[in-house]
């Protein structure tokens, strides 16, 4: 009890010397106006099968931003303290906009969110994804903050958008021992465990490129987008058995690739319905591909791969509802493709809802929010109640439901289903 007081007065300590060196800071370079705001978290899951307390968390997110007359600082610092982890202190987003009259400049580390989709990405891959809690984190939180340059073009009703980023930076997977974390199923009751990955040194050959052309009109609005990217997670390109068992244990041995992405998004208002779609092809997208065998021969191959959303939005008696079809198709498709440790579908479709409504003076907010996979059949099923107690003060309780066939995405983590409550205070 003493070490935990002790961890958290630390972080506090060191968080609290960080936003006083930026306040001098803000204040040294001319700025005119300063602003704080933040938010505290206290966020406890007990698991539903076992009863066991599984998540108990404290985080304090702060942003500070600060303005001068043609530019913007923005500096977003968190410390997070949970079960078992040694606390953590980082700094989400730290950026500085030049605004001029016709032309945004951003430079600094800056989490980029593209697209339409809702709880799903598509053309949306420019920032890398914080998946240590799967999908259960807060989406603001899910996209991590990558340094990039980024230029905003404005011209009528139109938006050119370009982004340069430097340094590759992976998507956060589970920590060994955590809830989320899986090991490849490339042999069936064999432990493999996923050796670290090299990054691409840093150069100039290595930075990922991204372009995008937005329209925005009064009932219309499409962005047709490009890139050139590592892709965020990393494919196997060998595996050692290193004991022969019974059980089998082997390391997997993993490099990053390169591919191109072209895309685009629609959405239009029709009265009271919003109709939302969305797609990309992925040009020469590396997978594994695994060969039966003791143990199985892993090779890399290159292949097309197409994903498209539709999405509809709309409410009905006060209700605010939405509905989305996500589909996904690998061109050339070759049996014993692997992707992030499963193997990869030629076809695959996924379904979301969302169902939201407030009552007693939208001081009571009910929600839903649901995965649901077509093959195999699997779902994650998300409802939950929040109160505000007051102006700022937020309680929320609710289930995290993992159900259906433990090979799918969702249905493989229905022991860790949960149950949980959690306290904001925003300031």
């Amino acid at each position: 009890m003493k070490n935990h007081f002790t961890q958290r007065f630390h972080v506090m300590k060191i968080l609290a010397l960080t936003l006083a060196l930026l306040a001098i800071a803000s204040t040294n370079l001319g700025a005119k106006e300063v602003e704080l705001r933040g938010m505290f978290r206290s966020y406890t899951g007990m698991q539903l099968k076992s009863a066991d307390l599984a998540v108990n968390e404290q985080t304090i997110d702060l942003t500070l931003e600060s303005w001068g007359d043609q530019s913007r600082l923005v500096v977003n610092p968190y410390a997070y303290i949970g079960i078992g982890n040694e606390p953590e202190l980082g700094i989400r987003e730290a950026y500085v906009d030049f605004l001029l009259d016709t032309i945004d400049i951003r430079v600094g580390k800056q989490a980029i969110i593209w697209g339409q989709a809702e709880g799903a990405f598509i053309t949306d891959i420019v920032s890398p994804r914080d998946l240590r809690s799967f999908i259960l984190s807060d989406f603001r939180e899910i996209r991590k903050g990558i340094p990039a340059v980024k230029v905003d073009y404005y011209t009528g009703a139109f938006t050119l958008e370009g982004i340069w980023i430097p340094r590759f930076v992976p998507i956060s997977m589970p920590a060994e021992g955590s809830l989320w974390r899986q090991e490849p199923s490339l042999l069936p009751g064999a432990a493999i465990t996923p050796l670290p990955s090299q990054l691409p040194d840093s150069s100039l050959e290595n930075s990922e490129l991204f372009g995008k052309i937005r329209y925005f009109g009064s009932q219309i609005n499409w962005e047709v987008m490009g890139g050139y990217a590592w892709n965020d997670s990393p494919h196997i390109i060998g595996l050692t058995v290193t004991s022969p068992g019974p059980p089998i244990t082997a390391e997997a041995t993993q490099a990053y690739g390169r591919y191109a992405v072209l895309g685009g998004s629609l959405s239009a208002t029709l009265g009271s319905v919003v109709l939302r779609s969305e797609a990309a092809l992925y040009m020469d997208k590396p997978f594994s591909l695994a060969v039966s065998g003791m143990p199985p021969t892993i090779s890399v191959e290159k292949h097309h791969q197409l994903q498209t959303l539709v999405g509809l939005d709309w409410s009905l008696w006060g209700i605010d509802l939405s509905a989305q079809y996500l589909f996904s198709y690998v061109f050339n498709h070759t049996s014993g493709l692997i992707d992030q440790g499963k193997q990869l579908p030629e076809f695959s479709h996924t379904f979301t809802f969302r169902m939201q409504d407030t009552f007693l003076d939208d001081r009571l907010t009910a929600k839903l929010f649901v995965y649901l996979e077509g093959s195999p059949l699997n779902a994650l099923v998300r409802p939950a109640l929040s109160w505000s107690i007051e102006d700022g003060v937020l309680l929320e309780g609710g289930l995290e439901l993992f159900v259906g066939d433990e090979e799918g995405t969702f249905g493989s983590f229905t022991d860790n289903s949960l149950a949980y409550v959690s306290l904001r205070w925003y300031f």
